[in-house]
């Protein structure tokens, strides 16, 4: 691969770089919109998270297309294609794919405590409904440590109620 073959590969990876960057703005923006509760803000953070989300599998495809195109042997793995590179660019692109790893490593743990967020703000207004109409709404979930209901443990509560009473 000569100098101008990889500086359009290298373009797309800066560019991919970007786009992740903005989705984890956006997740910490939605993340300060939940704590806040700011219902409108937050609507219009899941439209551009969303679109923006669309964006990036655009870079992700264009990406594959392009290491595909320029590995000759078949192999469209990017990490074959960086070792075919002549050594004064090769760091460059490890460099890249690793801060591409990095941002989608964060932008998932940002997603994983936005969707616990998320979670826990239907339960407290599902306790509020419960509290308003105590007939209307369902009983308030328990958490595990990952942040998802643990209906098994709300059961074995219940049970011990049931046996108290």
């Amino acid at each position: 691969m000569n100098g101008n073959d990889y500086e359009p590969l290298a373009n797309l990876l800066r560019d991919e770089i970007v786009a992740y960057g903005k989705l984890l703005k956006l997740l910490e923006d939605q993340r300060s919109a939940l704590i806040q509760q700011d219902e409108a803000f937050i609507l219009s953070l899941n439209d551009e998270v969303n679109h923006h989300t669309a964006c990036i599998k655009q870079f992700d495809e264009a990406r594959k297309r392009m290491v595909a195109a320029l590995h000759h042997e078949g192999e469209s793995s990017i990490l074959v294609l960086i070792d075919s590179i002549n050594s004064a660019h090769q760091e460059m692109f490890k460099e890249l794919v690793r801060e591409i790893n990095r941002l989608i490593r964060e932008s998932q743990s940002q997603l994983t405590r936005n969707q616990m967020l998320y979670r826990r703000a239907l339960d407290i207004s599902r306790e509020t409904l419960r509290v308003l109409s105590p007939g209307q709404a369902q009983q308030p979930n328990i958490y595990r440590r990952d942040g998802n209901p643990n209906n098994q443990q709300r059961n074995v509560m219940a049970a011990h109620v049931a046996r108290t009473a």
